[in-house]
């Protein structure tokens, strides 16, 4: 071509213009102007000069911009010929890009042939060749770091690194990832817009197609673009803009200034088509849409026909945009997390900082890898679960979390997020129920002067639900108490599912606002379910070491601080506030050893760090900002954001100043103000509670006022209020119990959320004096149960507290509170600590009858030897219980010389504690002189071969009356040692050896039951038992009362042992749960047993195949006229069969107990319930995990409420949640009613409000109301 000619191409689309071209790519489509040239790029926005050239590249090259010169690039390794007056050269090698005179830029990526033009042509190819220079010009390109030689007349070329760019003389300024605003120079207009809509100008076009077309070549001048790692060369009297969509838009002679720039914009019109001059024509039709049409000249036979597109999708390409200026937004400002105001560097790269958390999955209590397994859990029926409810306590680091996905998003680290076109992170305390998901999208996440239109926003979310990811950080701080869903906006509607269904959700919250959450107004089932947990102890060395880089030592004296407390341990699981235990650790070393204490040091600190050293000062600072603080979480929309008004000015000064209170523009609604706000919830709440406390001296009467205010409107939405007004305040402890105590009498306890924050706040005051005695009563009571289970560390250290304090403070008065506790129940768990503790308390607790210490899984045998030497003085203690503790091998000698001392002691059970021979033997020769011992229960440790060891101990326990080697691995030696060994014992009338493996018969042939003459209770359970055996058992044993034969495998066999059950005239409980037992058998063994005149009880649970056969056997019950108790729980019987069940029963004058546990009657109750009616003499009805709805216990209460005798009602595990306003008041009329169980029920909150209304009465006449977890 004349003077300069640049060829580009990415599919090979030709482009043709007057006097100029510029060539766009698969995604980026040049703009051209008159005289000037801005290249934007995806964030960046290039600085203009005059009479410039913007180059911008995906690499980390620099292209050279030369005086009527084009730059070429391409991807290949193909030799590029240079054309007279003009070549540029492009290659994917490690040389440096001269700049030339006069020079052109050829470029082509596919294997055509670029034509040539008079006297100007770039030729590229991709091979492997070498590129010869040609006369007078050659531009070598490179995908380096090299250094850009600059040369007469040239650009300023713009690498993606962090440099600034330079400028020369008549060049180009090029652009780099940073937020700058063109500057706009004489002749010069930067085009950018976040749409694919080219500017077309006189005497230029840019054409783009997706075609597999040869380049043509134009006259004058061309510019090539390529979205590769090529150069877009800028030549002079030419502009090439930047365009990211497929729709383009016309000017006349002018480019369209974006309103991004806030510059004025010019506008043209070109006619309805336009034919370009060129061998290609392309017709250019329309204004909104365009249809490009090529009257291709070499088409013929081996030639396809270009291909038609129309370049008009109005609501994809926003989403475009948009993901470009969101991952932009990411990388920059989300990718760097706020620490805390008094760290000098109070900001860090989420890289640096992150540490992976713990996340367990509800209910199941499973350790998630990452967050990548939340967001692929699928149903049953295979589909992903598209809404996830993440809890945690403050600072737990759920908006960390959020803000590792959005960045992991933007920078496509996660393989799991690529499927997401668009990821919002949302905070919710700038949200109302009201608000609307692009609104707040536009106010919090997008530029003020973004070019994107709501509409087609909008569109494509609604279109495209399956690629939208919304991350809502906060629900328990979104600016609306009340919950009213006529007003939810889109966002609430997401969460409730009546819109965008498809759209994947993650919500957070803090664990006092679950239930708004997770209920019938918004979430609900299915959704996934997560604790944040903070870090582990693992985590938190990862952390501290990070922490003090270089200072070992430090580090290692704050880990030993932590580990040896408690409560630290507990504390450091917070990020937020392991990072505040560092920086007071690096100053002074020392800790504080309450929630508020660390934040009171944190604030100090802080102020210092500052230069305000006057304590006094900051107090008043901290209080005069918490009388705001306090307004705002008391307001109805609970204000987490405030005017620079609502603060005296030199407050707010010193307050900014030391960062407890940040500023900023914000933007709402195209409005924009300042906002202030706390830096974290957890530093408003600590503010308020400094002005509370307060206000107890100086207006007592409002101090009342308000904490009335406070737990009105639920004292767990206001925990940590709460628990900070408490610290180290004696005054506004004593004042909260006390309130406490009034408003919360029946539901203090130590299973209860609101005991557990009473205890909470006691523990924060650190008080030398008791809570009232009303307060104590309410949770010392006769039986104590302690639930480590479920709880944390920090509610397991305030009960620790609370009992110690209570000992402490009565020993001199003989322990008034603690002595009337008889029975005291442990699930610990892992926390031994905790047991320490706890043994030294028990030594108080001198009525004590009996102690269970269940599923301690890490009890050590120095913690046995803490408790059993606490037992010595408890003369009552008669029954001592140790269920699954797997530390306990080989201790025994460190204990059991303890036992000796418990004289009164008659039952030990040591179950699953892998106790081995000689640790029995030890055990055995503690327990021989006790004068009332009776029971003693080593089921499953497995003690096979070493019977012989201790069998003779047995011998001398002439009291023993009950003996359980169950699950012991016993083999027939062994049996036929413990055979010997007890049949002289006098006492002895149970025995149980169940589940061993030698066959049955061998077994109870080496027992000898003939000689086992007291013996009326034996256990067989899977014993491998056949009818033969039965028989056996029956005629050596004929006055048994209780026989276990459950777990045997006995389907289809009744007929062959049946038979033999009707020689024990004295049975009274006969147990066949799991037994495999079918129709015909239940047909057969009811048939035999209605001849047994004593039996009581009977157990058929789990016999999974009785579904459809009730009406075959439950006739022979009418005839069981001494049955008490019948448990069909989990037998997959259907609504029918219990009406056959029902129908069977009704007459029995003694029967009390009917379990219909586990079968499932969701919706069915309407058909059966009313049997119910005509079991008079019913006490007890379970009907746990039976998939019930709220109508379907509103018929079941119907139907109990005329039984007089009903006293206990089981409904574990029922999906109730939302339902209690249907039901309730039929509970209500079961006037006896003593024991109501409603656990992992989902209760919402509304629902327990109104059980607890509607059962007042039943509840003031002794009812057991259980609605735990």
């Amino acid at each position: 071509m004349q003077q300069s000619e640049a060829a580009y191409q990415w599919p090979d689309v030709p482009t043709t213009m007057q006097q100029s071209a510029a060539a766009s790519e698969e995604t980026d489509v040049p703009t051209t102007m008159q005289r000037s040239e801005a290249a934007y790029q995806q964030t960046d926005v290039p600085t203009i000069m005059q009479q410039p050239e913007a180059a911008y590249q995906w690499t980390d090259d620099v292209p050279s911009m030369i005086e009527q010169s084009a730059a070429a690039s391409q991807r290949t390794d193909d030799i590029l010929p240079m054309m007279q007056q003009s070549a540029a050269a492009y290659q994917r090698t490690d040389d440096i890009l001269p700049m030339m005179l006069q020079s052109a830029a050829a470029y082509q990526r596919t294997d055509d042939i670029l034509p040539m033009m008079q006297q100007s042509a770039a030729a590229y190819q991709r091979t492997d060749d070498i590129l010869p220079m040609m006369q007078q010009s050659a531009a070598a390109y490179q995908r380096t770091d090299d250094i850009l030689p600059m040369m007469q007349q040239s650009a300023a070329a713009y690498q993606r690194t962090d440099d600034v760019p330079s400028m020369m003389q008549q060049s180009a300024a090029a652009y780099q990832w940073t937020d700058d605003i063109p500057s706009m120079i004489q002749q010069s207009a930067a085009a950018y817009q976040q749409t694919d809509v080219p500017s077309m100008i006189q005497q230029s076009a840019a054409a783009y197609q997706w075609t597999d077309d040869i380049l043509p070549m134009m006259q004058q001048s061309a510019a090539a673009y390529q979205r590769t790692d090529d150069i877009l060369p800028m030549m002079q009297q030419s502009a090439a803009a930047y365009q990211r969509i497929y729709t383009p838009t016309t000017m006349q002679q002018e480019a369209q200034v974006p309103a991004a720039l806030d510059s004025p914009q010019r506008s043209g019109t070109i006619g309805n088509s336009v034919t370009i001059s060129g061998s290609n024509n392309p017709i250019i039709a329309g204004s909104s849409g365009v249809n490009i049409n090529y009257n291709f000249p070499l088409q013929g036979p081996g030639c396809s026909a270009p291909k038609k597109m129309k370049l008009d999708s109005p609501a994809q390409d926003p989403a475009d945009c948009c993901e470009d200026a969101l991952k932009s937004y990411y990388r920059r400002k989300g990718s760097f997390v706020k620490l805390i105001p008094w760290v000098g560097d109070d900001r860090k790269h989420i890289k640096k900082i992150y540490t992976e958390l713990q996340l367990i999955l509800g209910k199941d209590r499973v350790k998630l890898a990452s967050y990548d397994d939340i967001l692929q859990r699928e149903t049953e029926e295979g589909d992903l679960i598209l809404i996830a409810v993440l809890t945690g306590l403050a600072g737990r680091g759920k908006t960390t979390l959020f803000n590792k996905i959005a960045y992991d998003w933007a920078v496509g680290s996660s393989r799991v997020l690529r499927k997401y076109k668009l990821v919002f992170l949302l905070k919710m305390h700038a949200l109302e129920q009201s608000s609307d998901l692009v609104d707040a999208v536009f106010d919090q996440l997008l530029a003020k002067d973004v070019s994107i239109e709501r509409g087609t926003l909008d569109m494509f979310i609604k279109n495209s639900p399956g690629k939208v990811l919304v991350l809502l950080d906060g629900f328990d701080e979104l600016m609306t108490t009340t919950l009213c869903d006529s007003s939810f906006g889109s966002i609430l509607e997401i969460l409730n599912g009546k819109k965008l269904r498809g759209c994947t959700v993650l919500v957070s919250t803090r664990p006092s606002h679950v239930d708004r959450l997770v209920s019938e107004k918004l979430v609900q089932d299915p959704f996934t379910h997560v604790e944040v947990m903070g870090f582990s102890w693992k985590n938190v060395t990862e952390y501290v070491n990070n922490f003090f880089v270089g200072e070992p030592d430090k580090a290692k004296g704050l880990l030993e601080k932590i580990k040896l407390s408690g409560l630290l341990i507990d504390l450091a699981a917070s990020p937020m506030l392991l990072l505040v235990m560092c920086v007071l650790w690096q100053e002074k070393c020392t800790l504080p050893e309450t929630m508020s204490r660390l934040y009171h040091d944190g604030f100090s600190y802080i102020f210092r760090r500052k230069g305000l050293d006057s304590q006094d000062e900051a107090a008043k600072v901290v209080i005069e900002i918490g009388k705001v603080a306090l307004h705002g979480l008391l307001s109805p929309d609970q204000s987490l954001s405030f005017k620079e008004s609502d603060f005296e000015p030199s407050v707010l000064e010193l307050a900014l100043k030391a960062g407890i209170l940040t500023s900023q523009r914000v933007r709402k609604r195209l409005q924009s103000h300042n906002s202030v706000q706390f830096f974290h919830k957890t530093f408003q709440e600590f503010s308020a509670a400094a002005y509370l406390q307060s206000l107890l001296e100086a207006d007592p009467e409002e101090f009342q006022k308000i904490l009335n205010e406070i737990m009105s409107k639920g004292a767990k939405r206001f925990e940590y209020l709460l628990r900070f007004c408490c610290g180290d305040n004696e005054a506004c402890t004593y004042e909260i119990m006390k309130v406490f105590q009034v408003r919360c009498q029946e539901d203090l306890s130590f299973e209860s959320e609101m005991g557990q924050l009473a205890l909470h706040c006691f523990f924060e005051g650190q008080s030398e004096s008791l809570p009232p005695e009303e307060f104590i009563h309410s949770f010392i009571t006769d039986n104590i149960c302690i639930d480590g289970f479920n709880w944390d560390r920090d509610c397991l250290n305030s009960v620790i507290y609370f009992l110690k304090s209570v000992a402490e403070q009565t020993k001199n008065s003989g322990n008034t509170y603690l002595a009337k506790v008889k029975e005291l129940f442990v699930l610990a768990d892992k926390w031994t600590w905790f047991i320490e503790k706890l043994a030294v308390t028990m030594c108080a607790m001198t009525n004590l009858n009996a102690v269970v210490f269940s599923f301690c899984l890490y009890l050590t045998g120095s913690n046995m030897a803490d408790i059993a030497k606490s037992f010595r003085d408890l003369t009552n203690l008669r029954e001592f219980y140790i269920h699954c503790s797997d530390e306990l091998r080989g201790t025994a000698a460190l204990w059991c010389m303890h036992l000796k001392q418990l004289k009164s002691l008659k039952k030990l059970h040591l179950s699953a504690c892998k106790l081995n021979g000689q640790d029995i033997t030890l055990i055995a020769e503690s327990l021989i002189d006790l004068p009332n011992f009776s029971e003693l229960i080593l089921f499953g440790n497995n003690l096979g071969g070493t019977v012989a060891l201790w069998c003779m101990h047995l011998k001398q326990m002439r009291t023993l009356t009950k003996l359980n080697l169950s699950g012991c691995s016993l083999n027939l030696q062994d049996i036929k040692h413990v055979g010997e060994s007890v049949r002289d014992l006098p006492n002895l009338v149970e025995l149980k050896v169940s589940y061993h493996d030698p066959s049955g018969t061998a077994a109870l042939r080496c027992m000898q039951l003939k000689q086992l003459k007291t013996l009326t209770k034996l256990g067989l359970c899977k014993c491998f038992v056949n009818g033969q055996d039965i028989k056996h058992v029956a005629e050596s044993l004929p006055n048994l009362v209780e026989l276990d034969l459950s777990d045997n495998e006995l389907c289809g066999t009744a007929t062959l042992w049946c038979i033999q059950l009707k020689q024990l005239k004295t049975l009274t409980k006969l147990g066949l749960r799991r037994c495999s037992l079918n129709g015909q058998d239940m047909k057969h063994i009811a048939d035999s047993l209605r001849e047994l005149p004593n039996l009581g009880e009977l157990d058929l649970s789990q016999n999974y195949h009785l579904c459809g056969t009730a009406a075959l056997w439950c006739m022979h019950l009418k005839q069981f006229k001494s049955l008490r108790k019948l448990d069909l729980g989990y037998c997959s019987l259907n609504g029918q069969d219990i009406e056959h069940v029902a129908e069977s029963l009704r007459d029995l004058p003694n029967f009390s107990e009917l379990d219909l546990s586990g079968i499932n009657l969701g919706g069915t109750a309407a058909l059966w319930c009313k049997h119910l009616k005509q079991l008079k003499s019913l006490t007890k009805v379970s009907l746990s995990e039976c998939s019930l709805n709220g109508q379907d216990l509103k018929h079941v209460a119907e139907s109990l409420r005329d039984l007089p005798n009903l006293v206990e009602l089981v409904l574990l595990g029922n999906k109730l949640g939302g339902t209690a306003a249907l039901w309730c008041m039929e509970v209500k009329q079961l006037l006896h009613l003593q024991r109501l169980n409603l656990r992992y029920c989902d209760l919402t909150e509304d629902d327990k409000n109104h059980i607890y209304e509607s059962l007042s009465d039943l509840r003031k006449n002794g009812l057991d109301l259980d609605m735990r977890y």
